[in-house]
C-alpha cells in the first residue's frame, strides 16, 4: 500500500482522538506510549521513530522478541514524534505491515491463505512440515499462537477450504473492535509457526 494511503487511513483513525494499536497507544499530538503507561511522568522520550526498532527489540527484562506481535512489548518510553510520516514509520518498527493489513482488511479486499496453501510452497529443510496433519496443526496453533506468549494478531485463515480451525480458535473475521483501535489482523501462518509444525512433524512417535 502507498505511504499516502497509509497516512490518510492513520489520519482518519486519529480524527477521533488517540488510537490503539496492538500494545500502544497513539494520541492526535503524535505520541505513542505502551497503554499501560499513559499516568506515568517517567518515562523515557524520544523523538527519532527508528527509535522504534530498539523499542520493539527486547522485553521488560532484556529477552529479545522474536514475534513483534507478541504481547510482551517493553514499558517506560514515550514517541514524540513530528507528524502522521513519522508515526506511521515507527508502528511500522513496532508492528510490521500493521497499518497496511488492517487498511486493506477494512476495504474488504484481505485475501486469507489457508494453512495448507503456505505449507505447500515449502521446500528444503521445511517440506516435511506439509506432512503436518490437521490434528496437530490445531495442536501447534493453540500453543503458539494463543499460548504463552501468544500473539495479538486476529487470524482470518483456516487449515483448509475444508477444515475449519479448531473449537476456540475460530478465525475472527467478524470480530468487533472498538472504533478506536487499529486491529492486528494475521493473513497467512508466519514463519515461527511453519517452523513449530515442522518440529511436530519430526518428533519421534
Amino acid at each position: 500500500m502507498m505511504m499516502d494511503s497509509l497516512l490518510d487511513f492513520l489520519g482518519a483513525k486519529l480524527a477521533d482522538g488517540p488510537c490503539r494499536v496492538g500494545q500502544v497507544v497513539v494520541s492526535g499530538d503524535f505520541c505513542i506510549r505502551h497503554e499501560e503507561d499513559a499516568d506515568r511522568d517517567d518515562l523515557v522520550r524520544h523523538s527519532d521513530p527508528h527509535e522504534a526498532i530498539v523499542i520493539a527489540r527486547y522485553d521488560d527484562a532484556g529477552k529479545y522478541r522474536p514475534l513483534k506481535t507478541a504481547p510482551n512489548l517493553a514499558h517506560g518510553w514515550l514517541l514524540d514524534l513530528g507528524g502522521l510520516s513519522e508515526v506511521t514509520l515507527a508502528l511500522n518498527f513496532l508492528y510490521p505491515a500493521a497499518l497496511g493489513t488492517a487498511a486493506v482488511q477494512e476495504s474488504g479486499r484481505l485475501a486469507a491463505v489457508d494453512l495448507r496453501q503456505t505449507l505447500a510452497r515449502q521446500t528444503g529443510m521445511y517440506a516435511v512440515v506439509k506432512k503436518i496433519t490437521d490434528a496437530q496443526a490445531d495442536e501447534v496453533i493453540g500453543r503458539v499462537c494463543r499460548g504463552r506468549p501468544g500473539c495479538l494478531r486476529g487470524i482470518v485463515w483456516n487449515i483448509s477450504p475444508e477444515r475449519q480451525l479448531a473449537c476456540g480458535l475460530t478465525p475472527v473475521k467478524n470480530r468487533d473492535f472498538a472504533q478506536s483501535e487499529i486491529p492486528l489482523w494475521c493473513a497467512e501462518a508466519c514463519n515461527l509457526l511453519v517452523a513449530e509444525g515442522r518440529t511436530v512433524v519430526k518428533k519421534p512417535s
